[in-house]
């Protein structure tokens, strides 16, 4: 085959650069990202109910449309949050179950129920929950001559619909409140006056504020629609509606421009402003479709000078940035892995073919990636950087064989080639295939690890196919050419560094050799290796790995702060306000801030942006210089916000976390205590519980709960006798208060080109402005005027500020952030705090961990599943290739060698067995059978051409130490980028990186000596 394509070396050429072309246009082309999407696919239902209390909604609406989606096909779990007048149900399901067909079944769900629920509730909406729904960029529009309610509606109107028509842009989300309304704000006192009600003027306004389409006037030759245009599109035609035939409209109130109260807030960076949340197409390139966005905004600062635009959050140089990073990180990986090559080469021709296939293989792996649909992330480009020490392992092996049969052997450079290459052929063979059998499991591995994992093990793949195939064409190829050169400059140096590097090799051959022949010699001696391994293996198993701790996923420096604080529920917004002023002064004197985006509670229908909860909730999203350009870690960041924010007046409870705190959005904390039960009252109980267990749990830095049954609801107790003597029924005592208390919308003001106004009826702030008040309001009956507290009075009663629910229960988390301490750790010390408060948690009360801790039992589960399925797949790819069961049963010891290494590697990185740390396992287990199959296979040649198993081994010891001991330090030099996390989000999988070094450094030395020793004693009898 060798010969064949050696005759044909410009197929080999056209092949070669055909993958050159592909790989640069995949590589301009391939959309990027910062990390795989891995959460669960998740719809979500909003269903808003004006007037009613979050305990109404839970009872009425949630309960309901829970118990019909929990019938749904693959669904994993329902949860649900409320506050007064919304409800945000969301249905999690199961991995592989299309988003689209959720999102159909939940829709037919709750038109199913829809007659059960409540007739006042809005139209429910239905979103999906998925990547594309965080937005990409967040725009702050502020003005210092405009007021945000103009500001809103030139959002709403014109710079949405331009934002639309950006290709890739899916949707636009506007937030921060001010919605523009035609207010009418009646005078009590002359409504009094003139035995007026705000009712009266309700109708008034809808009767003469709208058109009326009459009918059509129709003849032999034409038909012609009649109608009555009664509506106003200007403000002081309003103000001119006659309530009775002596009074109008302004005589009796003040018409105006305003807003509603508003139930959000936003600030961009330390101005108030409204904020354009920007999502894009499923397909849609983030970076491109943000530089797009960007372009736009350019085109409307000329267009509207007078408004202010700030990017104040984007994914943007988040993922530019670490993308750039991780190519840094490749080329020190080429760099280092290059001069470890030249160390046990001393070859400067043999670099040349080294440096000539790295790009070949990358570009060929870059153009299947853009062919397969695979996109650049942290985890893929990661995957990248792993694939040299792959091709790298493919490619010394030959060439380092090729320049044995040409430098040692001395034959011509052709048939060096040629047989050199076809010697090693079947071991570079095998060692793809087994380490492509290593991988081939997560790709079916299930659930979390195979959302974030099989990206990075099919761009493995395609690099070892890549690599392998290169390596038998271009190496060969290269090889003949390059080593043929006999320049004198060049051959000088050469003969230099080979004179010394040759006695380093020939030490560390002598070195294994010696080893290994006196524990054939001396069964005292290899009974002290034996010993000395099991010793080293019980201590790296036994005694390190409880030290080292488990966690899910390791943290990240990412330079983005997640805050998130809970307010006195019973204060304004204005006090909200006051407190997120605060904490930004605190944000920007603790480090250089780049953008800042705040936001205090949220609008109905409004997912992508916001804080989820009432006006007691403030979210705040801040961006710091990336960690290359500071001094000080996150973390240390966090202690000092921590401390200043926890000086702020008014505050319940607060959050500081990094980016990525948790490895999925659904999970609300590193440790997530979630309490089910029917009752408020045990809840709450338990929660203090479980609250002070947490506060004294080791390694948790910040603690917060769902909610506290701390918010102030006056309950108005009408005495029905007394108001049915008035001809009064509560529906009706109901309906003046919601006139007095939140206004009615009566009619809607034209604008063009643009959804209408609403026109709101609402009394003055002055008349709804304490219970005081409104008992003194006077209310209208068949018998005139009377004050509400004639036949009703007010009571205040304390509920929980939000309502959460799951599993058909009402839910309490209790939840807390970590730094860098494992989860295992931090779940030890909760268990030790908790004991003492188990026996006190009230029965009707169940308690489930749903933090970091379950997902990584569960992941953990399925990783160590894959390692065994992967461990299987070598041997039985192994036994058919050498026809044999002892060659490979002998391979498949390396592997377990390779834990020592491992454990001490993540002691040594400061790092914790994490999701990352097992998958370098996995990938540990099928590069370290290269060694024991390059080993392995020569001895077995050696018997094969009449040398006793001894000789056999120990000629493979000497011939093939050099190369073993390359491609262990050359992939090990290629790895360290990885391991250090030398890219902005890279930390997340550093472990991956350590646990490849350490055991693939231990494992080569292990192999080397423990290997031959059991070959002897599997093939003693062999003649």
């Amino acid at each position: 085959m060798i010969k064949i394509l050696l005759k044909r070396p410009y197929f080999i050429y056209s092949f070669l650069a055909l993958f050159l072309f592909l790989g640069i246009y995949g590589y301009n082309n391939i959309n990027r990202k910062l990390f795989p999407d891995s959460n669960r696919p998740e719809v979500a239902v909003v269903i808003v109910e004006p007037g009613a209390s979050a305990k109404e909604i839970a009872s009425n609406i949630v309960v309901p449309v829970e118990r019909e989606l929990y019938t749904l096909d693959r669904i994993r779990r329902v949860y649900s949050t409320t506050i007064d007048e919304v409800t945000v149900i969301h249905a999690e399901f199961n991995y592989g179950k299309d988003i689209g067909t959720a999102t159909t079944e939940v829709t037919q769900a709750v038109s199913k129920i829809r007659s059960d629920l409540p007739p006042d509730i809005r139209e429910p909406q239905i979103y999906r929950i998925d990547s594309t729904l965080q937005p990409i960029v967040v725009i702050s529009v502020s003005s210092k001559k405009l007021p945000l309610t103009d500001i809103r509606e030139i959002a709403e109107n014109d710079i949405k619909n331009t934002l639309l028509q950006v290709e890739g842009v899916a949707n636009v989300d506007i937030f921060g409140g001010y919605k523009k309304e035609v207010m009418v704000i009646p005078d009590k006192k002359l409504l009094d006056k003139y035995n007026l009600s705000p009712a009266i003027i309700v109708a008034t306004l809808s009767k003469h504020n709208r058109d009326f389409a009459i009918g059509s006037i129709e003849n032999n030759f034409s038909k012609v629609l009649l109608k009555i245009k009664g509506k106003r599109d200007v403000l002081e035609s309003i103000k001119n509606i006659p309530i009775t035939s002596s009074i109008k409209l302004k005589d009796v109130a003040k018409v105006h421009f305003g807003h509603y109260e508003n139930t959000a807030l936003y600030y961009g960076n330390q101005n108030p402003a409204i904020a354009l949340a920007v999502q894009r197409e499923s397909d849609a390139d983030v970076v491109k479709t943000i530089e797009k966005v960007e372009k736009t905004l350019k085109e409307m600062e000329k267009r509207y000078p007078s408004l202010h635009f700030e990017i104040t959050d984007t994914q943007k140089d988040t993922i530019v940035q670490s993308t750039t990073n991780m190519f840094e990180s490749l080329r020190d990986a080429i760099i280092m892995s290059t001069i470890v090559v030249f160390f046990f080469l001393a070859s400067f021709r043999q670099v040349l073919v080294v440096l000539f296939t790295i790009p070949l293989v990358y570009a060929s792996t870059v153009a299947l990636m853009w062919i397969t649909g695979i996109e650049f992330n942290v985890v893929t480009l990661t995957a990248i950087i792993l694939a040299l020490g792959l091709l790298l392992d493919d490619a010394v092996v030959v060439m380092e064989n090729i320049e044995r049969h040409y430098r040692e052997l001395k034959k011509p450079i052709r048939r060096a080639v040629i047989e050199g290459t076809e010697e090693i052929m079947f071991s570079d063979l095998a060692g793809t295939i087994t380490t492509m059998a290593a991988l081939f499991p997560i790709l079916f591995v299930g659930d979390y690890p195979q959302t974030i994992f099989r990206p990075l093990a099919g761009t493995l793949l395609l690099a070892l196919a890549a690599s392998y195939i290169i390596s038998i064409t271009a190496v060969p190829l290269l090889s003949m050419r390059l080593l043929a050169i006999k320049h004198p400059l060049i051959l000088k140096f050469e003969e230099v560094f080979e004179k010394v590097i040759s006695k380093l090799n020939n030490s560390f051959r002598m070195f294994f050799h010696n080893l290994v022949k006196a524990g054939i010699e001396n069964r005292a001696v290899a009974g002290s290796y034996l010993l000395g391994l099991i010793l080293l293996f019980v201590i790296s198993v036994k005694g390190l790995m409880p030290i080292i701790g488990k966690e899910l996923m390791p943290p990240m420096d990412t330079g983005i702060v997640k805050i998130g604080i809970t307010v006195d529920p019973n204060l304004t917004i204005e006090d909200s306000k006051k407190v997120l002023e605060k904490t930004l002064k605190a944000i920007y004197s603790s480090g250089k801030v780049i953008r800042v985006s705040s936001s205090i509670g949220s609008e109905a229908g409004v997912l992508s942006i916001g804080s989820g909860g009432g006006i007691d909730s403030i979210s705040i999203t801040a961006t710091y210089v990336n960690r290359f350009e500071r001094k000080k870690t996150i973390w240390e960041i966090e202690r000092e916000l921590r401390r200043k924010i926890a000086r702020i007046p008014n505050i319940e409870q607060f959050t500081v976390s990094d980016y990525g705190a948790t490895a999925l959005s659904s999970i609300k904390g590193n440790i997530d205590v979630t309490l089910y039960s029917s009752n408020f009252d045990s809840l709450e109980k338990a929660g203090k519980y479980v609250e002070k267990a947490i506060y004294s749990t080791k390694g948790i830095t910040c603690v917060a709960r769902s909610w506290n049954k701390n918010k102030k609801v006056y309950v108005l107790k009408v005495n029905e006798e007394k108001a049915l003597s008035y001809g009064l029924t509560p529906e009706e005592i109901a309906f003046q208060l919601t006139q007095l208390l939140r206004g009615i919308k009566a009619t809607s003001f034209p604008v063009i080109n643009s959804k209408d106004f609403s026109i709101r009826v609402w009394m003055d702030k002055n008349s709804r402005d304490s219970v005081k008040t409104v008992e003194n309001t006077l209310i209208q009956t068949k018998f005139g005027k009377i004050p509400l507290s004639t036949v009703a009075k007010v009571e205040a009663v304390y509920e929980p500020n939000v309502i959460t629910r799951e599993k058909l229960f009402y839910t309490l988390d209790i939840y807390g952030f970590r730094e860098k301490a494992a989860i295992t750790h931090i779940m030890d010390s909760f268990d030790k705090a908790f004991k003492k408060y188990e026996t006190k948690i009230p029965p009707d009360v169940k308690l489930e961990q749903n933090g970091d801790v379950k997902q990584f039992t569960d992941s953990a589960k399925r990783m160590v599943r894959a390692i065994g399925f992967a461990v299987l797949l070598i041997f039985f790819v192994l036994v058919p290739m050498f026809n044999s069961v002892k060659a490979p049963l002998l391979i498949i010891v390396s592997i377990p060698l390779t834990l020592i290494g491992a454990a001490w590697s993540l002691l040594l990185f400061d790092y914790h067995i994490s999701m990352p740390a097992m998958m370098g396992f996995v990938l540990l287990s099928g590069i370290i059978v290269n060694n024991a199959i390059l080993l392995i296979d020569f001895a077995l040649n050696g018997i094969k051409k009449g040398l006793t198993p001894k000789e056999a081994i120990l000629e493979s010891i000497k011939i093939r130490t050099r190369p073993v001991l390359m491609t262990a330090f050359a992939t090990t030099a290629g790895m360290l980028p990885v391991a250090m996390g030398n890219a902005i989000g890279l930390e997340r999988l550093a472990p991956l990186g350590a646990v490849a070094i350490g055991g693939l450094i231990v494992g080569t030395f292990l192999t080397l000596v423990f290997i031959p020793l059991l070959f002897i004693y599997t093939y003693k009898e062999a003649n």
